[in-house]
């Protein structure tokens, strides 16, 4: 089990060591004005909300359930 652990954390390193971090020129703002279409969403807010921030909600949510879960078994799990 360990051995897994630390071959899924090195992989993860390896993942995000890989990504491009530089920022794009212009800000967010010029960033979201120019790839709205991709969301089609007639609305500019909207379509950051429903398209670019749909996958910060849905870290979230699952990082919450994952805490929940954790919790939830080291308490035990259900009584009888």
């Amino acid at each position: 089990m360990r051995k897994a652990a630390l071959l899924l954390t090195l992989a993860l390193g390896a993942f995000l060591l890989g990504l491009d971090y530089t920022p794009s020129q212009g800000g967010s703002y010029a960033y979201y004005v120019s790839n709205w279409n991709e969301i089609g969403v007639p609305n500019l807010v909207s379509a950051i909300l429903a398209g670019w921030r749909a996958y910060d909600s849905l870290g979230e949510a699952s990082l919450l359930f994952t805490a929940v879960m954790g919790f939830y078994l080291l308490l035990g799990g259900k009584k009888k």
